[in-house]
């Protein structure tokens, strides 16, 4: 439980805005990208250009990208602090998650990854698995054809289900219809081969996966092997100690790269 406490006590002083944020210096490789004075400028030739809608980006709290907004600052010394220690255990893969419903973690996912889109030498790819009640298609105000859900299904490509938002360096991998197997779904063998191809097909993208609350299902257990960190999401006034200690105790195995905690003065 030490190391979430800790973790929180550093949260508290990044939503004080004590902490400056940096950005990684390690360039991009991969395949059809183009490096300029922009920095990394993604060629999306398969990948389906949705642009986002503002008005739902904003009304759905995802302010990353908003410079007028001071919670962008939260989540600007979040991407320095995750991409710092990313880069020092070389990984590329994490899970966020939250002890349970309203902690805010789908929202902190989606506004690191906006947040790391607008680091130019960085590209990130935003996943949903929350499949029970996927939410990511519909923050950024996007509808797509098909998601996550149906390449594990088998009925598409991955390729098929890949969105970019209209935000350079940015691509979600959304889930769009709600399925009661979802647990079985996401500790599948193919979905573990997904991993393990996203990884391996662009070394320097950083992959997110917003995962369901860690207390109400088996779910997002069942899948953190398959990745290499967790971001953990409490909310002050909304999660309990109680909570802390059994997600510390679920967590106790797998390598958290940090804390954010929301909605603290």
């Amino acid at each position: 439980m030490e190391h979430i406490e800790k973790a929180l006590a550093r949260a508290r002083e990044m939503r004080s805005g004590h902490r400056s944020s940096s950005a990684t210096n390690e360039s991009a490789r991969r395949p059809n990208t183009q490096a300029s004075v922009h920095g990394v400028m993604p060629d999306y030739t398969e990948t389906a250009v949705l642009p986002t809608n503002a008005r739902k980006t904003s009304e759905e709290r995802l302010v990353a990208d908003d410079l007028r907004n001071p919670v962008a600052d939260v989540y600007r010394v979040l991407r320095a602090q995750v991409l710092q220690r990313m880069k020092k255990l070389d990984i590329s893969t994490i899970a966020v998650t939250g002890a349970s419903h309203g902690d805010g973690a789908t929202t902190t996912a989606a506004n690191l990854a906006i947040s790391i889109a607008l680091d130019v030498n960085q590209t990130v790819l935003l996943v949903d698995l929350n499949l029970r009640e996927p939410s990511i298609h519909r923050k950024f105000g996007l509808t797509p054809a098909k998601g996550i859900e149906n390449y594990l299904h088998g009925e598409c490509d991955i390729k098929d289900c890949l969105v970019n938002p209209g935000m350079r360096r940015l691509v979600v991998l959304p889930a769009c219809v709600s399925k009661g197997e979802s647990a079985e779904l996401i500790s599948s063998p193919r979905m573990a081969a997904l991993v393990r191809e996203l990884r391996n097909r662009y070394h320097d993208r950083i992959i997110i996966f917003d995962t369901p609350p860690l207390l109400e299902s088996g779910e997002t257990l069942g899948f953190l092997p398959n990745v290499e960190g967790v971001l953990f999401v409490a909310r002050s006034g909304h999660t309990t100690k109680t909570e802390l200690d059994r997600a510390a105790d679920l967590l106790r195995n797998y390598q958290i790269i940090g804390t954010l905690l929301n909605g603290s003065r």
